[in-house]
């Protein structure tokens, strides 16, 4: 058996009996980790902190028979260090947590190591939390996620006939062709949706007006979805949310 310590990220929970829980969580050394956490549910157990949040990070030690195989590892101790309360005061910050714990779960493989996805997951909920912009900050994760875990679309150039993209020019997007499509290749292609943001600021991730965040959320939350095979959690409110950030007619 090896026992495991890591920095941990609670993306999911699952009750499993009256005593115990399915835990997925984002580790910063081990990637994704699915553990039964027994005797979770109990108050009366000093191992673990009584009702395990949603969100919440810690430090975390559990044990595997073999290291990045075990399907299921056992949790034999966790300590929350930081429980992130402050996204719970406002609807779009607690939404926008929940919607970046759903896309990492669903987005990362078991036991695929991506440091740079767990800092940027706890930097997301810290920086949402002490009231940045939500959108704004899932913008940022959005874009690290998609680039860790290999399915970044290209923004550069057209994806189907390499031209570069005038800006004044209609451009689309195309989930399915992995990026922009220019407007004279676009007329034959189903799946496309219109871009509102510039190549530039998608290439760069440099978004200079709240208008351009909300597209920007809107175009990798499509290719999200079409990754996932469905509309992440708290999809609705925050598409509505970035949506109130665009023109009228976009």
């Amino acid at each position: 058996m090896h026992l495991l310590r890591d920095s941990a990220i609670v993306l999911k929970r699952l009750d499993y009996s009256e005593s115990s829980q399915i835990v997925v969580v984002m580790t910063r050394a081990n990637g994704k980790v699915r553990l039964i956490a027994k005797g979770a549910r109990r108050s009366t157990r000093k191992r673990f902190n009584p009702g395990m949040e949603l969100l919440e990070a810690g430090e975390i030690v559990f044990s595997v028979r073999h290291v990045q195989q075990e399907a299921l590892a056992t949790m034999t101790d966790w300590k929350a260090t930081r429980a992130f309360w402050e996204l719970r005061e406002r609807l779009d910050r607690l939404y926008a947590a929940q919607y970046a714990a759903d896309i990492t779960a669903r987005l990362t493989e078991d036991w695929d190591v991506h440091a740079q996805v767990y800092d940027s997951l706890y930097a997301t909920l810290d920086r949402t939390a002490r009231g940045h912009a939500a959108l704004r900050e899932l913008v940022a994760f959005q874009r690290t996620l998609l680039t860790e875990s290999g399915v970044m679309p290209r923004f550069d150039k057209c994806v189907s006939c390499t031209q570069s993209l005038d800006a004044t020019r209609d451009v689309y997007f195309s989930s399915f062709e992995g990026g922009l499509l220019c407007r004279d290749c676009e007329p034959a292609r189903v799946e496309k949706r219109r871009v509102t943001v510039s190549p530039a600021a998608l290439c760069d991730g440099t978004f200079d007006t709240e208008a351009d965040v909300g597209g920007a959320f809107d175009l990798f939350n499509y290719h999200i979805t079409h990754m996932m095979g469905r509309a992440p959690a708290a999809c609705g409110f925050l598409l509505d949310l970035s949506s109130r950030e665009r023109p009228s007619g976009h």
